[in-house]
């Protein structure tokens, strides 16, 4: 089709054409002078025009042919959306896989809809997924338009699969549907029986956007304590956002292979409540967490003082046994309470009296102890125990002895261990004993062969007191050295978090993910068995969201709870607009025509003899090189406005981070001050001119590569020649000062290494004293993402003439907490001042700058108090 086809009727003008082009004048000839020699060469013959060689004829043909077919916009459209006639039978794929583009299939059936009761048609729907009451898929009977609009408007994606089998039946139902059917697909087959559905189906069109939903998994917490979460389908690309329950979110990570890994430390962990991947939200784009992945910090004591001992001291095996993800601290119990732990394990370390009501009061509040015996306590039991303990111990060959080493006996159903699959090589020769007289039965969670107690437990105000009656080492039994060691430590250390539900205890749905990834509370009956729960696949009756009640509660995702997820083969299918684009090659088309036109040109100047092969040759490389002045012009244009440049790390997602935050900042400053900032630039020093910029955020990464010494060369002449260089991490090693201590290992180190070749000046703390505090906005405080860390700035001798200094160095992240979406929505959440945090980020952005724009022009503010009792005096 073409857009303007009258001007087609060029075409008629192409004969024509032909016979004047054939015809050209003879090429002019070149003479000497005096006149006599040019009589001499006069020819007395008459001669008349040569004809134009064949093929520059043809070409020319062609030129003009190009444009006028250009000119008529040539598009090419696919077939209508909405064939025949009769009623329209709209079956509409509304599960999980559908969410992320939802209004985009809506809008799409909804203009089904409309061209049908624009041709007087009637409309039936068919749903392919259950509905949240279980019913199975039906057909909708042919209804008028209106009535079919409000139904689509009214339709939401499931969180859960289609029902193939069931729409299938409908389809097949009374003698199948007589009239043209329109699917909507969600892309992918939604388990057994997609072909059995399709040949049911019988579609005239088929909508689909080709692309596959996204769907999390594997969400697991790694030996060096990161949270890792894969993407199944839906591409390798993309962000995942970890978010509190609240929706703060904590941290974000980029995917790579499929997979993103989050570095979090062990108390913000335990926060995030699901990671969610960044853009529209969806059921299988959202992973709810529960306390499988939390972790604990772990305090380890010990009463003997070599309990570090290699495959000998009491705490050597405990070391490797603690739970993957947990944090671990050691220390005498002052220690581990000033370091907030909330899980102590205690071996052979006999406590004071003071030192059992601290404690005491450690457990009441949530933490859990739990004590491994040994020689030191095994004498004189003190009263911090989950039952009376008989001073001594049984041991082969002693007063209280066996005749063999014992074995465990299997778990039982009440205890936390319950469900783990015994070690039958593991033997006890030595323990402590329980006072039978006064032993509670619900206290035992493990015991040995003949019914001896081996393990002790009993909750404690919110927490829970354990005693383990052998040592956490080799020299009683041979627990430590077995597989089931871990696995003991592993159902121990979670109740720090709560007690984890029993494997056969019915856990009802507290809350249920919708199709677009929220959570809400429901009023059903639906419940599920802890054991029940890795097998076990979501539908209506067991849809995705939290099992459980209080701290025992249950993630029920899509990920891994789905039927496997392949790609449909869906023939001829078109995008949601009904048909796809139409593709107008029109511009192609006189792109041609403009190019054979200049080398027309060429060919016609060649054959005059009015240009040389070599400049012509010349005349096309500067043809070519139209493009690179194009980008030289583009790179002097940003020099006339002023502009905040950044450092490019070649990390795609902290690359964009940065962007998106002096993005937000040059416009916030524009918006403020009188001061008009155009858009960041990216730039790599030593190869881009950065003079060019009156200040450079350089955000550097743990894992950053170091730079050449082009680079550092370049960024010591930028600083010494007035510009201001910001370094800033996202966040700091542990233990170091700051909010965002932990959540960058290694910070300090890339700093130190990244800067050596700068040479920078001796530095000094930041203070309120500084013009950055006032040059503004007032501000007491220098906070970004972070706060609390020190920023250094050089010192007074340091500084230049206006006194301002070449570089700030900071670990607050800063572009975290300026960076905004496109929607204008932050994209990270300050720690821990929130909302209250990020504007203060943003005056501090501000100051930073109005600073290195205008150096120490409003220093004097610092004087202004002076100044105003001056005044007010008598």
């Amino acid at each position: 089709m073409f857009s303007a086809p009258l001007v087609l009727l060029g075409l008629l003008a192409l004969p024509g054409l032909y016979f004047l082009l054939r015809l050209t004048p003879p090429a002019a000839r070149r003479v000497r002078f005096p006149p006599l020699a040019l009589l001499r060469g006069l020819a007395a013959v008459e001669r008349t025009p040569a004809r134009m060689p064949l093929w520059l004829l043809l070409l020319r043909l062609l030129i003009a042919a190009l444009v006028i077919v250009g000119l008529a916009g040539p598009q090419l459209y696919p077939p209508p959306a909405l064939p025949g006639s009769g009623p329209v039978l709209l079956v509409i794929d509304n599960d999980w896989a559908s969410a992320s583009d939802w209004a985009a299939r809506r809008d799409a059936a909804l203009r089904v809809v409309a061209s049908a009761g624009q041709a007087g048609r009637g409309v039936a729907v068919l749903a392919t997924a259950r509905d949240a009451s279980n019913a199975a898929p039906h057909i909708e009977g042919v209804m008028p338009a209106g009535r079919a609009a409000q139904l689509v408007t009214a339709m939401v994606p499931q969180s859960w699969p289609v029902d193939r089998a069931g729409a299938t039946r409908a389809l097949q139902g009374d003698q199948g549907f007589a009239g043209e059917v329109v699917y909507i697909a969600d892309g992918i087959t939604g388990g057994p029986g997609f072909a059995a559905f399709m040949a049911a189906l019988h579609p005239s069109r088929i909508l689909s956007d080709g692309v596959t939903a996204p769907l999390l998994t594997g969400a697991q917490v790694q030996a060096n304590g990161d949270l890792a979460v894969q993407q199944a389908v839906g591409g390798a690309g993309g962000r995942v956002l970890a978010e509190t329950a609240a929706g703060d979110v904590l941290a974000s990570a980029a995917f790579g292979d499929a997979e993103a890994h989050l570095a979090l430390p062990v108390a913000l962990r335990n926060k995030v409540a699901r990671l969610v991947l960044a853009g529209p939200g969806s059921a299988g784009g959202t992973l709810l967490l529960d306390n499988s992945v939390h972790g604990g910090v772990v305090g380890l004591l010990a009463g003997a003082g070599n309990a570090e001992t290699p495959f000998l001291g009491s705490l050597y095996y405990v070391r490797q046994a603690v739970p993957v993800g947990s944090e671990i601290v050691t220390g005498d119990a002052a220690a581990l309470l000033a370091a907030r732990v909330n899980v102590i394990i205690a071996a052979d370390a006999p406590f004071s009296a003071a030192q059992i009501q601290t404690l005491q009061g450690f457990i009441e509040n949530g933490g859990v102890l739990i004590r491994f015996a040994g020689p030191l306590t095994a004498d004189a039991p003190d009263g911090l125990a989950p039952d009376a303990l008989l001073a001594g111990d049984r041991r082969l060959g002693g007063a209280l002895t066996w005749s063999a080493p014992q074995n465990l006996a299997p778990f039982g159903a009440a205890s936390p261990f319950a469900g783990l699959a015994l070690d039958q090589d593991v033997t006890v020769s030595r323990q402590i004993l329980a006072d039978p007289a006064r032993l509670d039965p619900a206290t035992i969670w493990a015991s040995l062969h003949d019914g001896t107690p081996l393990v002790l437990g009993r909750p404690m105000g919110a927490g829970y007191l354990v005693s383990v009656l052998t040592t956490a080492n080799s020299e009683w039994s041979n627990l430590a050295l077995s597989g089931l060691f871990p696995a003991l430590l592993g159902r121990l250390v979670p109740l720090a978090q709560g007690a984890a539900p029993k494997p056969d205890a019915p856990l009802p749905l507290l809350q249920a993910l919708d199709g677009f990834g929220g959570l809400a509370k429901v009023a059903g009956t639906a419940s599920v068995m802890a054991r029940e729960l890795p097998g076990l696949m979501v539908s209506p009756t067991h849809p995705p969201g939290l099992y459980g009640s209080g701290t025992a509660m249950l993630a029920l995702n899509l990920g891994g709870h789905v039927p496997p997820v392949v790609a449909a083969s869906l023939p001829g299918a078109v995008g949601f607009g009904g048909s796809a684009a139409p593709v107008a090659f029109g511009p192609w088309l006189l792109a041609a025509a403009v190019a054979l036109l200049a080398l027309d040109v060429l060919i016609s100047l060649l054959l005059r003899g009015l240009l040389r092969w070599r400049l012509a040759v010349v005349a096309l490389l500067l043809l070519g090189g139209t493009g690179v002045a194009r980008a030289q012009t583009a790179a002097q244009s940003a020099a006339l406005q002023t502009t905040l440049g950044y450092v490019l790390t070649g990390d795609a997602a902290a690359d964009q981070i940065t962007a998106d935050g002096l993005g937000y900042l040059s416009a916030l400053v524009s918006a403020r001050t009188s001061a008009q900032l155009a858009a960041p630039v990216g730039v790599t020093p030593g190869v881009d001119d950065i003079s060019l910029y009156p200040m450079i955020y350089w955000p550097v990464l743990p894992q950053s590569a170091t730079p050449s010494p082009a680079a550092c060369a370049a960024l010591v002449s930028y600083m010494q020649h007035g510009g201001l260089l910001v370094i800033d991490t996202p966040g700091g090693d542990a233990g170091a000062p700051g909010s965002g201590a932990g959540l960058a290992p290694g910070a300090e180190d890339a700093v130190l290494r990244d800067t050596a070749c700068l040479n920078l000046p001796e530095l000094e703390p930041l203070t309120t004293a500084n013009v950055l505090a006032h040059c503004f906005y007032i501000i007491p405080d220098f906070p970004g993402r972070f706060t609390g860390a020190p920023v250094l700035i050089a010192n007074p001798a340091a500084r230049d003439a206006d006194g301002v200094s070449p570089v700030i160095v900071a670990q607050n992240d800063w572009a975290g907490a300026w960076a905004r979406d496109i929607g204008g929505n932050p994209e990270q959440t300050p720690l821990p001042g929130g909302e209250d945090q990020r504007i203060m980020a943003d005056r501090f952005g501000t100051n930073l700058v109005i600073y290195a724009l205008t150096g120490s022009y409003k220093a004097d503010q610092a004087s202004l108090p002076a100044l105003l009792d001056r005044l007010g005096g008598p």
